[in-house]
């Protein structure tokens, strides 16, 4: 089950957020968040 939560970013991370995704051919700034959090936890572990 996932879960909806907000998150605030300041502009100049969000513009860096969006030139990313779009670069890297992802559809929204929400799948990059997502996968970038997923490199994040697997990093960790």
């Amino acid at each position: 089950m996932r879960k909806v939560i907000s998150v605030r970013l300041k502009e100049d991370i969000l513009r860096e957020i969006d030139k990313q995704y779009k670069d890297m051919g992802l559809e929204s700034r929400t799948e990059f968040i997502k996968k970038a959090l997923e490199f994040y936890m697997k990093r960790r572990m």
